[in-house]
C-alpha cells in the first residue's frame, strides 16, 4: 500500500489497512531482492569477528546474522525487539529454526547444521551504521557442512557470503504513520522512530510496518537480503588481540559473545 491509500482507508475505517496486514500474516515473507539502501556492506560487521581455530576440512564453524532489528527493510518492515523472542524459545529448542540457501524448503537446500539461534544486542556503528547506541541482530552460529553442499561451503569458506534473510510468519504487525491526524498509528511512530538506524528511509516514506512478533522458520543465505545488515560474521584466523584473550577451551563460535562481556566488566570498572 502507498502512503496516500493507506490515509485514504483509515479515513474511511481502515478496511483496506486491516486487509493488507491480514495478507501479510497469510504470507511466508523471505527476501525480495530490491534494495534501494546506499549503505556499503563491505563495512558490516568488521569490529565483529568469530575464530577459525576449530574449523575442519569438512566443517565450518560460523555465526551469521539473519537479521538485525529497528531497521526499514524493502517490505516496509520494521522488526521492533524481540521480534523472534518466543520463536527461538518454542522453534529452536526442539532443532527447528534451519539454515538454508536462497528459501528453498527442500532437504537438499540445507548449507549448515544450527548450534544457536539467539538475539544479541550490537553496536550500530560495529554493522556499519552511522549511529549511535545499539540495536539487536538475530544471530545463528551453524557448522556449516561440505557434505551438504559443497559450493555454499566454499563461499563461505572463502568469505563470500555476506547476506542472508530469514523465511518466517507475521504474527503480529502495528502500523505506524507520521500524521497527527490518525493517533494511534502515529503514536506507534513516535514509540519507535528515534530507534531506527535508517530513519531517513521512514521518514521519506512516511510510514512503515511495525513488525513486534514473528514465527522463525529459517534463515537462508541470499544474494541479497531484504535487510542488509545480516552478513555473515568475519571469521579470523587465531591470533592474538587486545580486544579478546586467547583462551583454548573457547569454541570458536563464543568468542564474539566473549568480546561482549569483557566490553560490559569494562564499563562497569570505568564508571
Amino acid at each position: 500500500m502507498t502512503l496516500k491509500e493507506i490515509k485514504e482507508s483509515l479515513r474511511n475505517g481502515g478496511k483496506a489497512v486491516k486487509e493488507c496486514m491480514e495478507f501479510k500474516k497469510t504470507t511466508f515473507k523471505t527476501a525480495d531482492a530490491i534494495n534501494t539502501t546506499e549503505l556499503k556492506t563491505g563495512s558490516v560487521s568488521k569490529a565483529l569477528h568469530t575464530s577459525k581455530e576449530n574449523d575442519t576440512e569438512d566443517v565450518l564453524k560460523r555465526t551469521i546474522i539473519g537479521n538485525t532489528y529497528n531497521w526499514m527493510d524493502s517490505h516496509g518492515d520494521v522488526h521492533l525487539d524481540n521480534t523472534f523472542k518466543n520463536s527461538i524459545k518454542q522453534r529452536g529448542a526442539a532443532g527447528k529454526i534451519w539454515h538454508l540457501h536462497d528459501h528453498e524448503q527442500k532437504m537438499t537446500s540445507k548449507i549448515g547444521v544450527p548450534t544457536k539461534v539467539y538475539e544479541q544486542e550490537v553496536n550500530w556503528t560495529d554493522l556499519g551504521v552511522e549511529k549511535q547506541g545499539t540495536t539487536t541482530a538475530l544471530m545463528m552460529d551453524t557448522n556449516v557442512m561440505k557434505a551438504y553442499n559443497g559450493l555454499m561451503f566454499q563461499e563461505y569458506k572463502d568469505g563470500n557470503v555476506d547476506q542472508h534473510s530469514v523465511g518466517m510468519y507475521y504474527v503480529k504487525i502495528d502500523l505506524a504513520v507520521n500524521d497527527e491526524e490518525f493517533k494511534e498509528e502515529f503514536a506507534v511512530w513516535q514509540a519507535n522512530i528515534d530507534k531506527i538506524g535508517n530513519a531517513e528511509k521512514a521518514e521519506q516514506e512516511g510510514f512503515f510496518w511495525a513488525v513486534k512478533e514473528a514465527k522463525l522458520i529459517e534463515i537462508s543465505a541470499v544474494l541479497e537480503g531484504s535487510n542488509e545488515l545480516t552478513p555473515t560474521v568475519e571469521a579470523k584466523d587465531n591470533q592474538p588481540s587486545n580486544d579478546i584473550d586467547s583462551d583454548p577451551s573457547l569454541d570458536s563460535q563464543e568468542v564474539l559473545t566473549e568480546k561482549a562481556r569483557k566490553e560490559v566488566l569494562l564499563k562497569l570498572i570505568t564508571h
